[in-house]
């Protein structure tokens, strides 16, 4: 195995809990259109009414002066003033809030942004944003949709289609990577306790900042790539098995052996040691399976060196 590829570049920031400080959220949140306040609180009936009115106008793909009618009760909200109309003055957010999203879209999704170029990729965020528009708060969630939504999309160019979801997919790894708690570490008293025939029916318990994405072209390597300056011209299509995790605040790859892969995959579904362990040398020929045992054994050590195994259960 390999040693896994860091996947943040030396100058890059560390990974974002939230992908805001509390300051910042706030402001992000009031610049966006977050969620309206829920009526019944302690504001005003009036906030609550602005409200109302101020979220679908900046979440509009047509300028409000656009609308005659809508312009005209813009001004029973919005003062204007020497200037702009009080239209004009919404649709500054509401031109704001378009590029906030499509740029906090960029940030996670920068190899998609990559493979389908700029045209595209506004095409694809602007579809997106209207089709799924921000439902919390926080920015970190703002792709939560976009994998099925894609997957749908008609608008990616016929010989990019296969490795922009590849990307997507892909890239969406990181995002609960980035910030998810930390696992407690492996507990090596007890696992030298168990008795032999405990390993039987014994379930590995994967670590959750470990990922798994199967792609058909190495976008792994042409993501590492794009991030840190490189040259990087669309490769060809060349199946790999990729883990993605985090290692001391950075993100990592390492691309691993179909049959480790699909051994990490049937442990992740909760399939015990021994039977997972059969399940995978079924699928492969009589040599490569009689040597799986040996293969597995350094597989593991692997593993939990990197904390990819957190516990056994029994």
């Amino acid at each position: 195995m390999r040693a896994p590829r860091d996947e943040t570049p030396p100058d890059a920031d560390p990974p974002k809990a939230g992908r805001a400080n509390e300051d910042e959220g706030r402001s992000r949140c009031a610049a966006r259109g977050g969620e309206a306040p829920s009526p019944g609180g302690s504001r005003p009936a009036e906030l609550h009414e602005l409200m109302g009115f101020l979220l679908p106008a900046f979440q509009r793909m047509e300028p409000v002066a656009d609308d005659a009618a809508l312009a005209d009760r813009t001004k029973a909200h919005v003062t204007g003033n020497d200037r702009l109309t009080p239209a004009e003055q919404v649709d500054l957010y509401r031109r704001q809030f378009w590029l906030r999203h499509r740029d906090s879209l960029l940030e996670d999704y920068p190899g998609l942004h990559h493979v389908i170029g700029e045209e595209v990729f506004d095409d694809l965020a602007r579809a997106y944003l209207e089709a799924h528009p921000p439902r919390t708060p926080s920015l970190r969630d703002l792709g939560a949709d976009l994998i099925p939504f894609a997957e749908r999309w008609g608008g990616f160019p016929a010989d990019r289609r296969e490795i922009a979801l590849d990307m997507l997919r892909y890239e969406h790894a990181f995002i609960d990577l980035f910030d998810g708690p930390e696992p407690e570490a492996l507990d090596a008293a007890r696992i030298a306790s168990l008795p032999e025939d405990a390993w039987e029916r014994a379930r590995i318990v994967l670590s959750p900042l470990l990922a798994r994405v199967r792609v058909a072209y190495p976008v792994h390597h042409l993501r590492a790539a794009v991030r840190e300056g490189e040259a990087a011209p669309l490769p060809d299509r060349s199946p790999a098995c990729v883990a993605v995790f985090r290692q001391n605040l950075s993100m990592r790859f390492d691309e691993l052996e179909p049959a480790a892969f699909d051994l990490l995959e049937a442990l992740a579904a909760g399939v015990p040691l021994v039977a997972a362990c059969e399940r995978v040398a079924a699928s492969l020929d009589p040599a490569e399976a009689d040597a799986l045992g040996a293969r597995v054994g350094a597989w593991f050590q692997a593993w939990t060196a990197r904390k990819w195994i957190v516990s056994v259960e029994v």
